[in-house]
């Protein structure tokens, strides 16, 4: 299969190439007139671009190349040129992986438009006749984009307060554009990561373990808060003035109490990977969640669908009905600036949120044998609870719940556990992570 969780995705020069790229390009060239293209900060991220651009302008199709920029930049102009965009990345992934996201109007393409360009990579090239190829010309959206995400948050109260932001691009595909917007908000900018695009100094999946040195910095530097983004900045990780890093659980719900007063329906969507206490907190204010498969894009589509006034999964990637109808990391960034001019401070906005005890693991095995451990495991259950197949094997009990499933984006499987206290934790996990073992050694 040539889709994940998150488009294309895989270890460079032998999941991903350049004729790979050549090919998805020739695949999405022949769906419209235009073409959005865009790529992170990795060494091979040029090649991957030029190969595509160069297979969809051979199947006719004109291609504005905006440069390197966030993947929400990327959704953005596809949104407003009202086409379709590809972005070259591999997210949070190291450095060796590259890959492709595919967006269709402002969208993640959805899995029948998956489907149709894996048919059109495994079929015949499309050659349009030489007067009829495609064009490549290179285009600037940032000024635009800066000034769309300005409107959408509360501008004023931002400027007003002037906070001193610490920003973490890991010198990756925000590294220009954040610092930029930060600015044209009115905020105080130290920026960390944003002057070495390619140089990963830290891991590219922002969170507690990662940014350590960066929370410090946080408090060094006398900052309000830290902002760190992952490898395409569709995530956004807040670091309050304490050099706490938020526990991304907490994040989603303060980002749900942030939007909920503000709903007329109350509709709060979120995935089978969210906390107990996301809902707990969405029911205590009269709301309703809905739960879908892991994904941003599933969140999208749910969103739309309810008209719900929020959408968010715990990795960091939310989504927001009034914008562009993607994870958008870059917003997330400025809403987390208006979550603390509302507040005064983050530390003081988090103190409420109710936690329960939670962990998240991942076991690595060969990216081929991922299904059929969980086919395994799905053929004899022997974890408690009421069982749930919409993503993986998900079951609840009276104090908690547990989450097996497959890695969308690495090979691996994944095992997230939460209960009500520690002791009650270990117990599921502990089991959980026995079962997981046994059947990745009897596979391999």
């Amino acid at each position: 299969m040539l889709f994940g969780t998150s488009g294309i995705r895989g270890l460079y020069g032998k999941e991903v190439t350049a004729e790979l790229a050549a090919k998805v390009g020739n695949a999405i060239g022949g769906r419209g007139e235009k073409i959005i293209l865009c790529r992170d900060t990795r060494q091979t991220s040029p090649i991957l671009a030029d190969a595509l651009a160069a297979g969809a302008m051979q199947s006719g199709a004109d291609v504005i190349d905006i440069g390197v920029a966030p993947t929400p930049l990327l959704a953005y102009v596809a949104f407003v040129e009202k086409c379709d965009g590809a972005m070259i990345t591999a997210s949070h992934n190291p450095p060796e992986y590259n890959g492709i996201k595919l967006f269709s109007h402002g969208m993640e393409f959805t899995k029948q438009q998956e489907k149709t360009v894996e048919d059109s990579v495994a079929g015949k090239e499309k050659k349009a006749e030489w007067k009829e190829a495609g064009q490549l010309r290179k285009k600037d959206y940032s000024h635009d984009y800066i000034l769309y995400l300005l409107s959408k948050v509360d501008a004023s109260a931002i400027a007003k307060r002037k906070p001193k932001v610490l920003i973490d691009a890991g010198n990756a595909a925000a590294y220009s554009l954040a610092p930029e917007l930060f600015s044209a908000a009115g905020c105080v900018v130290v920026a960390v990561g944003c002057d070495k695009p390619g140089e990963f100094t830290r891991n590219l999946e922002p969170k507690a373990s990662t940014l350590s040195d960066t929370a410090k910095l946080v408090v060094e530097r006398k900052c309000d808060f830290g902002i760190a983004f992952d490898g395409d900045g569709d995530r956004a990780i807040a670091i309050d003035e304490k050099g706490i890093v938020l526990p991304l659980d907490v994040q989603l719900e303060l980002f749900c109490g942030h939007f909920l007063p503000k709903s007329p329906n109350k509709k709060i969507v979120t995935t089978v990977e969210a906390s107990l206490g996301v809902r707990e907190m969405v029911e205590s204010q009269g709301g309703r969640l809905f739960v879908t498969p892991v994904g941003s894009l599933y969140v999208a589509e749910e969103v739309k669908k309810q008209g719900a006034s929020f959408g968010g999964e715990p990795c960091g990637e939310y989504v927001f009905p009034f914008a562009t109808p993607c994870a958008e990391g870059i917003l997330s960034a400025l809403f987390i600036a208006e979550i603390f001019c509302k507040n005064g401070t983050l530390s003081r906005a988090a103190k409420g949120i109710k936690t329960h005890f939670m962990d998240r693991r991942k076991y690595v095995c060969k990216g081929e044998m991922k299904e059929k451990i969980m086919r395994k495991l799905s053929e004899k259950p022997q974890l408690e609870g009421r069982l749930s197949t919409v993503d993986g094997l998900r079951y609840d009990f009276t104090d908690g719940w547990l989450l097996i499933r497959a890695s969308g984006t690495e090979p691996a499987i994944r095992l997230t556990c939460e209960a009500k206290t520690q002791k009650r934790l270990h117990e599921v996990a502990l089991r959980a992570e026995q079962l997981i073992m046994e059947e990745i050694h009897r596979t391999h």
